[in-house]
């Protein structure tokens, strides 16, 4: 059935047609034309379309192929056969394969003529053979071209501008231009294929070739125009300007591909032009050198041909961008004459400009915001380097200024040059915060007038690290901005109180680090930065969320501050290493009662954890003192654990720690038998384990008692494995696990009662395994056997018993 190709119906309006129709009764289409064959045609292949696509038989992609030559020479009437694309090459790709290789079939016989036949000809002959081919292959190329043959066209023209190339060439060999040098000659190359190229353009303008040649030929006589000359800034100048008109003349005349390709040749040409100017200003990087003498108009005039695209363009991204490069590269050149004078004059050269474009961002609105904020960028670099510079310079004298607890409080910072000017560093810090504050993506709502402000203080006493100035004007300086902004913070409540508080911290432990050479000043900053921890931990406004915030920084640095300030007196006191764990102990412990939180408590143990291992390893008997810090460090959290009903699982820890005391103490005494380490603990665990099965009947032996039953016997049981098996340790092992069974049987417990019994049994093996190594093998033997003849036996009277039962149930069906 046709659903298109059907000869009853018209083809237009789909109405019915009488036999042999010459026209459609209803809408008076001529049927009779030469077209209508073609139409017909047109509609059979239709219909197969439909068809293979309802079948489903091949790839989509194959049902779209054209008829093949067989089908279009049917008569009317007769179905066309489709035609099955292959895997091959693809018919279009023929003709340009073709071509290319005829293109340079052409061009090679254009050379071996030029090589073999250039000697036997005449000037007149040479002449008109090369116009004439040259010309000949240019009209045909462009003939081509209308045609519709536009891979041909494109070939031909390709000829045609190679043989252009060939004819300069060869006359410049001949000796008509008379002696010409290099740069000449590609002068001459490069304005007779723009030329042609230009010329070949205004004949057909939908010719690829030629736009793209048209372009390089003005790259190649940019070239020799720069050879030939010794002003080679004004030669790149030249080029650029050149390439700008190519590429007018390409949007005039609506020629993308001369415009595209004369940009990029541009771009090549301002490159270089910007590599020689910047080299030539930095190279005389004085006022009088850049504009009285000239050395700085190269890269000015480089920044205003940035604005080339912006004149051109009419798109709006290449306007900004544009706009910003010539912004950019006008910095620069302002900028570029303090970098002959050292890094303060080139920092104060940035800040000036960094000012000049922050005022400039500022006021920018929209989308033209991008073109101050790129040169603002650029020249935050210098500033926020001359910063870190100096900065990092300032903590260096600090830190080297002698061991820590070695220089007495008013000892001086060493005189010496800096990278920079020290007062830079407040106008660098500064001037990076102004940017930050301008370009995207902007933060949140920070309150900028107080990070300032903080900052800058902060920078001021940086300052001071670079100058000959006593030490404690530094510690003094830095301890008293920490308190401010932790007071503000305090006062504050607001949503970014939690980052002043962090801020005021940081800048308070920053007073102790710079005060580490001396005693006194560590001590006194570390009091100011126990006196902002406290602050913000016993602070109870909660109005914003971030105040709990500043709570729990306060909670985390409090007791590492309380460590250091007793370790500090401590050694203005003269008082040994080895003593000065028990009262930070103490302190730690007494705090962590009064304050049971979970970061105070963390810290507190790191903190005394580091200041029992110092006084340890400076102590004549490491061990004792070590027992005596885990006696107090026990002592201190049983007692958390007692008073604080949140905090009870830590009775465990403590216990623990007070039976880790017993054991160091107890190897200090030289004592071996492990009862005297497991026993004291075990007793504890079994007592424990008892009071809780009175006050809650319903709780489990096996774990109220297990524990400490284990604790009590395993460890005894593992000496007895590994030593002599009789022994007194043995025997009141043995009667322990008998009264363990017999306690658990009668008051019907399982703990007592499997621990009594597994280490019993244990214990019965070990005393009877002497006496089974001499035991004749043929009893092993015969027991073995007996063993497994039982096994054999039992399992087939299983057997028999399943086969009885399935023949009873078999007789029940």
């Amino acid at each position: 059935m046709s659903r298109y190709a059907d000869p009853s119906v018209c083809p237009d309006c789909r109405a019915p047609l009488p036999p042999n129709p010459t026209a459609c009764p209803a809408c008076e289409l001529d049927l009779t034309g030469p077209l209508v064959p073609g139409l017909f045609r047109t509609l059979q292949r239709a219909d197969e379309l439909v068809a293979e696509i309802r079948r489903a038989a091949v790839p989509a992609e194959a049902a779209t192929e054209t008829v093949s030559e067989s089908a279009l020479s049917q008569p009317t009437g007769t179905p066309a056969t489709a035609v099955r694309r292959s895997g091959g090459l693809r018919a279009a790709s023929v003709p340009k394969i073709l071509l290319s290789l005829g293109a340079l079939c052409l061009l090679a016989a254009a050379v071996i003529f030029l090589a073999v036949a250039w000697s036997w000809l005449g000037i007149g002959g040479r002449t008109a053979v090369l116009v004439g081919l040259t010309l000949a292959a240019g009209g045909l190329g462009s003939w081509l071209s209308g045609r519709g043959l536009r891979v041909a066209g494109e070939a031909m023209t390709t000829v045609a501008l190679g043989l252009v190339v060939l004819d300069v060439v060869g006359a410049e060999q001949a000796g008509w231009f008379g002696d010409l040098d290099a740069a000449a000659t590609a002068c001459l190359v490069g304005g007779a294929l723009l030329a042609a190229s230009l010329g070949l353009i205004s004949l057909r303008a939908t010719l690829q070739v030629p736009q793209v040649v048209a372009a390089l030929g003005l790259w190649v006589l940019a070239a020799g125009v720069a050879g030939l000359t010794v002003h080679d800034q004004r030669a790149a100048t030249a080029a650029v300007l050149a390439f700008a008109g190519l590429v007018a003349l390409g949007r005039f005349a609506s020629l993308r591909t001369l415009a595209v390709v004369a940009a990029v040749g541009g771009g090549t040409w301002w490159a270089a032009l910007a590599a020689q100017a910047v080299e030539d200003a930095a190279t005389h990087a004085t006022l009088r050198a850049l504009w009285l003498e000239g050395h700085g108009w190269g890269l000015l005039t480089a920044s205003i041909l940035l604005l080339l695209p912006a004149i051109a363009s009419a798109h709006l991204h290449v306007v900004r961008a544009s706009l910003a490069a010539s912004a950019l590269g006008l910095t620069v050149t302002l900028g570029i004459f303090a970098t002959d004078d050292g890094p303060t004059r080139l920092t104060l050269a940035a800040l000036a400009l960094l000012v000049v474009w922050a005022a400039a961002a500022h006021l920018a609105r929209g989308h033209w915001a991008v073109v101050p904020r790129v040169p603002l960028a650029v020249v935050t670099v210098p500033v926020l380097a001359t910063g870190l510079t100096l900065a990092t310079e300032g903590v260096d004298r600090v830190l080297v200024l002698g061991e820590p607890f070695t220089r007495s409080a008013g000892v001086r910072l060493p005189t010496a040059d800096s990278v920079a000017h020290p007062g830079l560093l407040v106008p660098a810090v500064l001037g990076v915060l102004l940017t930050l504050a301008l370009l995207p993506p902007r933060p949140l709502r920070l309150p900028w007038p107080l990070f300032a402000v903080s900052l800058g203080l902060v920078a001021g006493a940086g300052t001071l690290t670079l100058l000959a100035v006593p030490l404690w004007t530094i510690t003094a300086s830095l301890g008293l901005i920490g308190l401010g902004l932790v007071a503000d913070a305090v006062r504050r409540a607001d949503g970014w109180s939690g980052g002043e508080s962090v801020a005021g911290l940081a800048v308070a432990l920053a007073a102790v680090i710079a005060a580490r050479s001396s005693d006194w000043l560590t001590a006194a900053a570390t009091f100011v930065l126990v006196l902002a921890a406290a602050t913000l931990l016993a602070t109870d406004r909660v109005a914003a969320g971030e105040v709990l915030t500043g709570r729990r920084l306060g909670g985390a640095v409090l007791p590492a501050a309380l460590a250091g300030l007793v370790w500090s007196v401590a050694e203005i006191a003269d008082v040994e290493t080895s003593l000065r764990a028990a009262p930070i102990l103490v302190v730690l412990g007494l705090l962590a009662l009064a304050r049971p939180r979970v970061e105070l408590e963390t810290v507190a143990a790191l903190a005394a954890l580091v200041s029992a291992t110092s006084a340890g390893a400076a102590a004549a008997d490491p061990e004792t003192w070590l027992a005596v810090h885990l006696t107090l460090a026990g002592a201190l959290v049983s007692a958390s654990a007692l008073v604080h009903r949140s905090r009870r699982l830590l009775g465990w820890v403590g216990g623990f720690l007070l039976a880790a005391a017993t054991w160091v103490r107890l190897a200090d005494l030289g004592v071996e038998a492990p009862e005297a380490y497991t026993l004291p603990s075990a007793v504890a665990l079994t007592l424990v384990g008892l009071w809780r099965l009175r006050d809650e009947p319903a709780s489990s032996t096996s774990f109220a008692l297990t524990p400490g039953l284990a604790l009590a016997t395993v460890p005894s049981l593992l000496w007895v494995l590994a030593g002599d098996p009789i022994t007194l340790r043995a025997a009141l092992l043995g009667a322990g696990c008998l009264g363990l069974v017999l306690a658990g049987a009668t008051l019907r417990w399982n703990a007592p009662l499997l621990i009594g019994s597994v280490v019993g049994a244990v214990l019965v093996l070990r005393e009877l395994a002497p006496y089974l190594a001499q035991t004749p093998q043929w009893i092993l033997i015969g027991l073995a056997g007996t063993v497994l003849t039982v096994v054999g036996v039992t399992w087939e009277r299983r057997v028999n018993d399943l086969q009885r039962t399935g023949a009873y149930l078999a007789r029940l069906r």
